[in-house]
């Protein structure tokens, strides 16, 4: 149009120009709303090295699968979501490096993973001063929920003190002497369930005699039991985890086993199934695969069938916690119906499930308190097979969310939302 047309008007009195000039800058306006967004990012967040690699891996599979569900049917929002997946090793300044580059250099939806909890820890307090959710699928520090929680992080596996507070009665319970050891990794995880436990252990009638501190670098184990074989004791707690918790279960003599009793906060399934000759005493457990609960034997089967030649070819409590909690983020973020990290995290605050869904024996919610899920947890143990090692866990009772509760996490302080970043990815 040439600029002689500015001096004709319409019947409004709106020169031609002007009208042209506001058509061609609103219509790309337009096309830019109308555009389909880019993909929902992901980043899976866990250490693939060193003695927790195989349970990242197990992690990362379970987050597969909740994202395939909603990518089978369009998407979350009309929007792919993509995982990428990131290690922050054990090191919990390195972990934060690896948070601080995902967020403003890969500009990540979401974060999912963990697996120890100084790592979990570390990176929420990262993802908290940008906004960013943070789901940690599974680490079982008590602190996770309590000093450590965040408005923007939320804790879907059970803690050590879930699991603790229902093995010691069990181990308590008809005792004549109730001599208690404690034997700790010397790690986030270690020192926040051995302190949740001792006030179970008053709470039981029992009383702490000792604590033997492993590092958390285990090289070799003898000394440690050394140490532990020199206090008499009735009753031995145990918080090792990975493949320390391998190397010092393989140097135990089952007799030791039956003279005390011994018990481990939680025993994943992937310190179990790669060691099926190593006796385990009892411990705690979110699932297992040969659960009798609906929905369990479907997501076996389509585990197996992707996964049924791999080193793990059954699934966990690991891709069980990882997969349900990929899923509650998705559903959140369709729900609230934006990526809008406040809006998102409204309605994870809200999230309930019932056993079917969580393929368990009771509902599960997230307490909006704690950011902490409530869950059924499992007594179990484990009778070593190594011809069928699928077959060695054995369920032998539950606990009730309301029974396993953790009460600190009433008091537990999250900060305000109103004062925690905007994050719209």
């Amino acid at each position: 149009m040439s600029i002689k047309h500015c001096s004709r008007k319409t019947g409004d009195g709106w020169p031609v120009c002007v009208l042209f000039l506001l058509v061609w800058l609103l219509v790309p306006l337009d096309a830019a709303r109308a555009a389909p967004a880019g993909p929902i990012l992901i980043a899976h967040v866990a250490p693939t090295t060193g003695r927790f690699a195989l349970h990242a891996e197990a992690d990362r599979r379970g987050a597969e699968m909740a994202i395939e569900d909603f990518n089978r049917n369009g998407g979350v929002l009309g929007r792919e979501v993509v995982l990428i997946s990131r290690n922050p090793g054990m090191d919990g300044k390195q972990a934060a490096q690896v948070a601080e580059e995902l967020i403003v250099r890969n500009r990540v939806g979401f974060m999912v993973g963990a697996i120890a909890s100084n790592v979990a820890a570390s990176m929420s307090a990262v993802a908290q001063k940008y906004g960013v959710i943070y789901i940690n699928t599974n680490s079982s520090a008590p602190s996770e929920s309590v000093e450590n929680a965040h408005r923007s992080k939320f804790v879907f596996d059970a803690s050590g003190a879930n699991f603790n507070r229902a093995l010691l009665k069990y181990a308590l319970k008809d005792r004549k002497t109730r001599r208690v050891l404690q034997l700790t990794e010397d790690n986030e995880a270690g020192r926040s369930n051995a302190a949740a436990m001792r006030t179970y252990i008053a709470e039981f009638g029992g009383e702490v005699v000792g604590e033997v501190v492993a590092p958390e670098n285990l090289a070799d184990p003898v000394e440690v039991l050394r140490k532990v074989a020199a206090i008499p004791a009735d009753v031995v707690t145990l918080v090792i985890s990975g493949d320390n918790q391998i190397k010092l279960f393989s140097q135990i003599d089952p007799k030791v086993l039956e003279q005390q009793a011994w018990i481990v906060g939680e025993v994943d399934w992937e310190e179990l199934y790669p060691a099926p000759g190593t006796p385990r005493p009892l411990f705690g457990t979110t699932w297992a695969w040969n659960l009798d609960t609906a929905g369990t034997r479907e997501f076996v089967d389509r585990y197996r069938k992707r996964y049924g030649h791999t080193r793990l070819p059954w699934p966990g409590d690991v891709t069980h916690a990882a997969y349900l909690a990929t899923r509650a983020l998705l559903a959140a973020i369709s729900k609230a119906g934006t990526t809008d990290s406040h809006a998102v995290i409204l309605q994870l605050e809200q999230y309930k499930a019932t056993a079917t869904e969580r393929m368990q024996h009771d509902a599960a919610w997230m307490d909006p308190v704690s950011h902490h899920l409530q869950q059924t947890v499992y007594i179990a143990r484990w009778r070593p097979s190594a011809t069928q090692p699928e077959r060695g866990i054995e369920i032998l009772g539950r606990v009730s969310p309301e029974q396993a509760r953790y009460e600190p996490e009433k008091n537990t302080r999250l900060e305000p939302l109103a004062e925690t970043p905007r994050y719209i990815p």
